[in-house]
This record gives structure tokens, sequence and C-alpha cells, in this order.
């Protein structure tokens, strides 16, 4: 008895370190480059900075759409750079009040409500870490930069409504006409799940680092944010 309590003791520490070890795997990967394709959707939010002079504004949430492709290179096991290329759209609700100067503020606003819509070409660049919680079964971890070229956007106003009755003040429907910058850049980081090394699911957050919106008078600020929720396949 008296030898059997060690021997337990040491087959529970070799159990315990070989358990560590599979779980971040410090192993040469069977490939050193393999490519994956992922489709999904996104909600985004393009937002518009606070200005005192248009009182109030409002950026809602809207869905979209994302379509690419990825490819690991495998540094080690449980590390690999994963480049990629993904097709999105982009799209979410405004709202905007302008106060406008009058004696009456009830008769003395201009509304304008809409949806915004956008397309881009992005470009992450990933460091992807791999955690094995079975043999067909791993949790991914990633993060890096990102790059966004703008394709196209539209602006689609649904309300424009001015409340001002004074010819000093015309109807004022084409108060926001801003489109976003050319391009944009940022932090794109997230996790999932990768079953039998072949089927993936992530859920990503992209924070855009730049300002989102190109007007050569006002400066509008804002920055754009999404959620992505993507299903893979690796080659």
């Amino acid at each position: 008895m008296k030898r059997l309590f060690p021997a337990l003791l040491l087959m529970l520490n070799i159990s315990a370190v070989s358990n560590a070890a599979d779980f971040l795997s410090t192993e040469k990967p069977s490939e050193l480059l393999t490519f994956g394709a992922r489709i999904g959707v996104n909600t985004s939010n393009r937002t518009v900075k606070a200005l005192s002079a248009y009182g109030y504004s409002s950026q809602g949430w809207g869905t979209g759409f994302d379509l690419g492709a990825v490819a690991d290179i495998n540094l080690r096991d449980y590390i690999s750079i994963q480049p990629g290329v993904f097709f999105e759209s982009r799209s979410n609700t405004y709202t905007f009040i302008y106060a406008l100067p009058g004696n009456d503020a009830d008769e003395t606003h201009s509304v304008q409500a809409g949806t915004f819509n956008s397309y881009s070409l992005t470009i992450p660049v990933l460091a992807n870490l791999h955690f094995n919680l079975t043999d067909d079964l791993r949790w991914n971890v990633e993060a890096g930069p990102y790059f966004a070229l703008n394709l196209g956007s539209k602006i689609k106003n649904k309300v424009n409504l001015n409340t001002s009755f004074s010819e000093f003040f015309p109807d004022m429907t084409t108060e926001f006409n801003a489109k976003p910058t050319a391009y944009d850049f940022g932090i794109k980081f997230g996790t999932g799940i990768e079953l039998f090394r072949r089927y993936t699911f992530n859920v990503d957050y992209l924070a855009g680092m730049r300002h989102a919106w190109k007007n050569n008078y006002i400066d509008y600020g804002g920055h754009t944010k999404a959620w992505c929720f993507t299903i893979g396949y690796k080659f």
C-alpha cells in the first residue's frame, strides 16, 4: 500500500501533463498551408458623432452578409497566421432631428430618418490560437488588423419633415448626404469552434479606427462596428 499511493500520484501527474500538452499542442503541423471558405451573416452600425448643432441623432444596427475565403499558415499545431478576403454587405438605420432657430420650438425642427447600405472588400490578417478540447474538437481564438475597401453605398431617406414654415428655413431634405470613406481599417477579434479539423463556426467583432464619413465641410466623425457570425469548411 505504501508503494501504491506514490505510483498513483505519479500516474496522475503524467496524465495531467499529457492532457495539458494535448490542450496546447506544440507539435509540428501536418500541413503548412490550409485553405477554407466562410459564409455568414452580420449586424453592423456606422455611427455619426453627436454634434450639438444637430440636437439628436441615433443610428440603429442593421443586418448584412459575409462571403469569403481564408488561408492558414500553420506555424505550430497551436498557432497559425490567417489572412483572408471577404465580400461584405452592411446596413443600418438612422434618425436625425435638427433644431432650427425660432420662437416656437415645436414648429422649428427638421427630422430625417432612413436606411444606409454599403458593400466592401475586407482583408483581415489574424493570429489564430488553437486549443484542443478533444481529438475532434478545437477551440480557436483569433485577433488582428483588417483593411476594408468601400465598393459602393446608398442612403435611402424614408422620412423628411421640416416643421418650420418660415421662408428663411426651407425644407432640409438633403441635410445628411455624406458618403462613407473610401477605405477603413481597424481590429478584428473573435472566437469559434472547429469540428473534425474541417467544419468551423466563428463569432467575430470588427472595430473600425478611422472616421466613418467623407465630407468636405462637416466632420461627422463616427466609426464602423460589426458582429459577424460565419460557418466554414476547411479543404
